[in-house]
């Protein structure tokens, strides 16, 4: 069913685009001892490995407490060359990739 729901999407576009983690990065070593905290913040990246898609992130930015953000794009089948494309787009137009968090 989610195969199925990507495939449908996908009829309307060429890439999902969305977060990649509910909140922002956590500073090494926080919540290593919560495994709940560990699966929820992978819970936006799970679809596409589970309908088997080609899937990336990327840093777009700075949250609270000027963590890092990512962002993840998902494509169809065969489709790596175009979320390549895009994520270099994307860093020749800005620079969070250069960037580092506060105290880093």
């Amino acid at each position: 069913m989610i195969a199925d729901d990507f495939q449908n999407a996908f009829k309307h576009c060429d890439v999902i685009a969305g977060p990649v983690a509910p909140t922002v990065a956590w500073k090494l070593g926080d919540k290593s001892e919560d495994p709940v905290a560990a699966y929820l913040a992978d819970i936006y990246t799970l679809p596409g490995s589970l309908a088997g898609l080609p899937g990336m992130s990327l840093p777009v930015g700075f949250g609270e407490g000027h963590m890092p953000v990512g962002l993840q794009l998902i494509g169809n089948h065969l489709q790596e060359g175009r979320l390549l494309n895009l994520a270099h787009r994307y860093q020749q137009a800005t620079d969070f990739h250069l960037r580092t968090p506060e105290g880093y």
